[in-house]
């Protein structure tokens, strides 16, 4: 449903008409003067000048932009599904209710738990399913449905995953269709927000999205009628389907980071190895493209090879362009939840080079929404800028070159042109024309978790976040760098607590701070010590009986500049940044 008047070019191209004439064209060289004039043909006799032929691994990020001129941001589309159960003993034997009930995130961690039901799909407006569209006059099922999503698989509104079967043709071009509820953001148009904001930025693609209305009839509970389940968004799944779609390499390697952290570990296996673990695989990464690990693995230990320049890895291995701009996108963004989820990792089939895809943008620019809603404390300090990247080898050796740093915050300059206060109000007033009217009507408003003026409060804000995520950048640039506290070990009459060096950008010396309490508030440690020099400390056994103990550990720098560990952990639902625990053995 289109709202009257609102075209996407009246409102895309005046918001990031920037975008369209700075960022679509930056990092290229300035054409010479009268390129863009025709060459005269060769005379007789004469040899034709032909162009070079191009090496594979200099083409970068080459999407296909035209794939985005056909939606309409403001539009409103209209899903009906008809839930069914399968076939008895097959693995869609399930009510919806059961699908409802999956849990696929437990104790902070994803876990596989994909329950599935048979479903009729079909695409209308707001009257019912409409001739001509997807599944219309459909009466046996279609496609299967889930529940999708990790923390937000646990709230009362779920998020669900379509997979249209072969025979139902494709929607959009697309077979699997995510369709997200975005319970943890107020507006529901953050995800929109970050992929459209990422549309016309060369070197790297972005994703399709689409705000949907969806009605479900539960057939699997006696349901004769559509129930409205409010407003989701669309948002598209890279596949190869996805890879086709957007002119990339449908036949490359692709794969979606569960938590991966560019770091070998049992569970990174070719499948072919005796050895391969498929549930061990399925905690770290998904496989959406060719089935071979070996191109992987080699990107992996290239990292771990400390001989082996970062440079040469990010340039030769992992396109620079590409990295970059993701790196400093989602650090305008204020999207931290981009360490080991939330990315796609891509590759031609016959290049060497590796791609990042984005995904899932929902916790961007939240820092407002946080405390509105008295959960900015579960946030450690280091999660911004550069530091919130700091845990993950690969960004961490390529931030310690001071020059990769200038070139860093060069492309977060370039970004911040053109994403900005007044780009994204301006952009994110004109989504919420659309989104209002069903966020804040049942059924969501009543599960919105925040008042219609808190919400507005949140949405006249996201500009200022991207404020103030430009300055936090620049902030962690000259902060102490985090770092990991290791398990303690009980070992002759001692526990020995240890952990890595914290890293200085000025290279001052930096000494620790040890502490050691019964409850992880440290109103009362034990254990208090300050001025170490050292990465360890051993701790008397008799000073700490058997039980549960919680320790920190703080750097500090000459001038003053301290920084925590990056351990968190969750305790009777409070979490505590910087701090971890341990049991001690009698």
């Amino acid at each position: 449903m289109k709202r009257p008047g609102t075209k996407p070019e009246l409102f895309l191209l005046a918001v990031l008409a920037a975008v369209a004439l700075g960022i679509a064209v930056f990092r290229r060289p300035a054409a010479p003067a009268g390129e863009d004039t025709p060459s005269p043909s060769p005379a007789a006799g004469e040899s034709a000048v032909t162009e070079p032929v191009q090496d594979i691994d200099t083409v970068g990020m080459t999407e296909n932009k035209s794939i985005y001129s056909e939606d309409d941001p403001l539009s409103l589309v209209y899903f009906y599904v008809t839930v069914q159960r399968g076939d008895a003993g097959s693995d869609t034997d399930h009510s919806f209710a059961e699908v409802n009930s999956a849990v696929r995130f437990v104790e902070d961690s994803h876990v596989a738990n994909d329950i599935f039901a048979r479903a009729i799909v079909q695409v209308g407006d707001e009257t019912g399913p409409q001739p001509g569209m997807l599944g219309y006059g459909a009466t046996a099922s279609n496609a299967t449905i889930r529940v999708r999503g990790n923390s937000s698989s646990v709230r009362p509104q779920k998020s669900y995953k379509l997979d249209l079967d072969d025979e139902a043709g494709l929607w959009r071009g697309q077979s699997n269709i995510a369709l997200n509820k975005h319970n943890f953001d107020a507006t529901r148009l953050r995800n929109k927000l970050y992929f459209d904001l990422l549309r016309p930025v060369e070197g790297i693609s972005s994703l399709r999205t689409q705000f949907v209305r969806l009605y479900i009839k539960d057939e699997t509970a006696g349901e004769t009628t559509f129930t409205d389940y409010g407003l989701f968004t669309q948002a598209e799944v890279p596949s190869k389907k996805y890879l086709a779609n957007h002119g990339l390499d449908s036949e490359g390697y692709l794969y979606k980071a569960i938590s991966f952290n560019f770091e070998m570990s049992d569970a990174l296996k070719n499948f072919d190895d005796p050895d391969f673990d498929q549930a061990a695989f399925d905690q770290i990464l998904s496989c959406k493209g060719r089935q071979d690990n070996q191109k992987l693995i080699d990107l992996v230990n290239l990292i771990a090879d400390r001989s082996v320049d970062i440079n040469v890895i990010v340039g030769d291995y992992i396109d620079r362009e590409n990295y970059l701009t993701w790196l400093a996108y989602n650090i305008l963004m204020g999207n931290n939840d981009t360490t080991v989820q939330n990315f796609y990792l891509y590759s031609p089939l016959n290049s060497q080079k590796w791609f990042f895809i984005p995904w899932d943008g929902d916790n961007s620019l939240h820092w407002q929404e946080d405390e509105v809603e008295g959960i900015l404390g579960n946030y450690g300090s280091w999660e911004h800028g550069v530091a919130n990247y700091w845990g993950i080898l690969l960004h961490q050796r390529f931030l310690k070159n001071e020059a990769n740093r200038a070139e860093l915050a060069a492309r977060v300059d370039e970004l911040h042109e053109i994403i900005n206060r007044d780009t994204v109000n301006a952009l994110a007033q004109q989504y919420d024309t659309a989104v209002r009217p069903f966020a804040l009507s049942m059924p969501d408003f009543y599960y919105l978790g925040n008042t219609e003026t808190e919400r507005d409060t949140i949405l006249a804000g996201l500009g200022d976040q991207v404020e103030l995520a430009y300055q936090q950048f620049y902030d962690s640039l000259h902060e102490l760098m985090p770092f990991f506290m290791y398990p303690p070990v009980q070992e002759n009459g001692s526990i020995r607590f240890w952990w890595e060096d914290a890293y200085d950008f000025d290279n001052q010396s930096i000494t620790y701070r040890l502490r050691v309490a019964a409850a992880p508030d440290f109103a009362n440690p034990v254990v208090d010590v300050s001025g170490l020099t050292s990465t360890e400390y051993l701790v008397p056994s008799a000073q700490l009986p058997a039980g549960t103990w919680y320790f920190e550990v703080t750097a500090t720098t000459q001038d003053g500049r301290t920084a925590p560990s990056m351990n968190k952990i969750q305790v009777n639902d409070v979490y505590y940044p910087g701090v971890d625990r341990t049991e001690v053995t009698p």
